[in-house]
């Protein structure tokens, strides 16, 4: 709200004695009310449902609102990443040992991004958990061991589960680039590998798919390129499927400059 609005509120629910206008007592009284409301308004009120809202909140906001519901920011960790995390933890329903429950267990572990649950991979009482790191690769093996101590003492009495690390899938990549004015294609190439690596991190366990069309679209959007010809995945001009177990990681780039 407005000064102007709180102001005209004010008035309209006066009806002490003497005149509220501006230089009467009563209307200085009021208007210096409606200044310090529209300033607490400004400040505390205006925006408030952004900041209490996990979707919307952001920095120290987003950390005590997510604190609320169980979820603590961890070092380093950037705004979308915690939301990403806490949004997927209010969308799950732990119950009984199902896979929603070993995924909350798995998230205590500060060094795992995300795992897949896999009940019943290795037979009847079996569960395999495949856990990713933070960087979108196979986590340390100290990491995995700290899960597996936290699942083995909180999983069902009779169940068989194994947390294993992801296997890794080299995307070897090849492509003609046509370069814009003045660009070198070795700087293409870092600027494709850091958007590659930030790619494959942010599917990791979320897809068994590797989109061509995706991945052809990092590198169109890659600064200092023009167009892309030849463009293959692992030797293919197609998406890329992978095991349940695995996630993509940065290969090889081979790009060759077009009319070089």
């Amino acid at each position: 709200m407005t000064k102007d609005e709180i102001l005209a509120a004010l008035l309209a629910a006066y009806h002490g004695p003497g005149s509220t206008g501006e230089g009467s007592f009563a209307g200085d009284v009021l208007r210096a009310c409606a200044d310090a409301m529209a300033e607490l308004w400004s400040v505390d009120i205006d925006g408030l449902e952004r900041r209490a809202f996990v979707s919307t909140a952001t920095g120290d906001w987003l950390t005590r609102v997510c604190a609320d519901r169980g979820v603590e920011r961890r070092e380093g960790e950037t705004d979308e990443e915690l939301r990403s995390r806490t949004l997927t933890k209010l969308a799950s329903q732990p119950a009984s040992g199902n896979a929603d429950h070993y995924t909350a267990w798995c998230g205590q572990v500060a060094d795992i991004l995300r795992v897949r649950v896999l009940p019943l991979n290795r037979g009847n009482g079996t569960v395999d958990i495949v856990a990713v790191g933070p960087d979108g690769k196979s986590p340390a093996q100290s990491v995995l061991d700290e899960a597996q101590a936290i699942v083995d003492t909180e999983r069902p009495v009779g169940a068989d589960v194994k947390v294993m690390a992801v296997t890794e899938t080299a995307l070897d990549i090849a492509a003609t680039v046509t370069l814009m004015d003045g660009a070198a294609l070795s700087a293409v190439e870092t600027a494709f590998g850091a958007a590659l690596a930030a790619f494959c991190r942010d599917n990791a366990l979320r897809t068994t798919t590797i989109s061509y069309a995706k991945a052809l679209r990092l590198l169109l959007d890659t600064a200092g390129v023009a167009d892309v010809a030849g463009f293959t995945i692992c030797g293919v001009a197609e998406s890329l499927t992978l095991e349940q177990t695995a996630v993509a990681v940065p290969g090889t780039l081979t790009f060759t400059e077009a009319n070089a």
